[in-house]
């Protein structure tokens, strides 16, 4: 059953190809020029090309549980990704873009019994112990933990070589974002407050006079 991706497509053909859009035929012809590098969770309702609605050749992406950047190490899908993003791409802006309810957290915090996805998260138990130190109940360490596990997936990230260089030379900026799934709002880390500030703007509550 994959109608709803066929569908999808031939409404993006049309729109991109068919119609009076030329943004298609520009990529082809000159290439891309993507703004952006974007390490995202695997999750299914946070998609970074659907919540910031993005064109095509508007950023690179990279998926991983949890929006996890493990440490440094030659050779990886994310190394060479951000190599080739910044040193011949000319990207100017890495987000680690983390999401509230994250089921890579939930999967850490509550010791999920399978190693495939447990070598993975536990790179971030480190996140997980600081939350847990400050926080007592369950849910509070599930969010203080997502927010742990973005600033050191963003640390491990300033680490890679291609990234670390560039920002020595002032030609990048890693932002480290935080989606909030519940209300839509998008959240960046601010050092001289320590935490995430709200930078989306916020949705105008409805007038409750309109509705009676």
């Amino acid at each position: 059953m994959t109608k709803d991706l066929i569908d999808g497509l031939n409404a993006f053909k049309h729109y991109h190809y068919e119609s009076s859009s030329e943004l298609m035929s520009s990529l082809v012809e000159d290439g891309q020029d993507p703004r952006y590098f974007i390490v995202s969770c695997i999750d299914s309702r946070c998609n970074p090309g659907t919540i910031f609605r993005a064109k095509p050749g508007s950023f690179f992406a990279h998926k991983a549980m949890g929006a996890i950047v493990r440490p440094y190490q030659q050779g990886t899908a994310l190394a060479a990704a951000l190599q080739f993003a910044i040193n011949y791409n000319n990207v100017k802006k890495v987000i680690v873009l983390g999401h509230t309810q994250c089921g890579a957290v939930k999967a850490l915090a509550e010791n999920l019994e399978d190693p495939e996805i447990t070598s993975f998260v536990n790179v971030a138990k480190h996140g997980l112990a600081r939350a847990q130190a400050c926080c007592s109940d369950h849910e509070e360490v599930l969010a203080r933990t997502e927010k742990e596990v973005i600033l050191e997936s963003t640390k491990n990230l300033k680490e890679y070589p291609s990234v670390k260089a560039a920002l020595a030379e002032g030609k990048i900026e890693v932002l480290p974002w935080l989606f909030d799934i519940k209300t839509g709002d998008l959240f960046q880390y601010d050092e001289d407050k320590e935490d995430f500030v709200m930078i989306s703007t916020p949705t105008p509550k409805e007038d409750s006079r309109q509705s009676e």
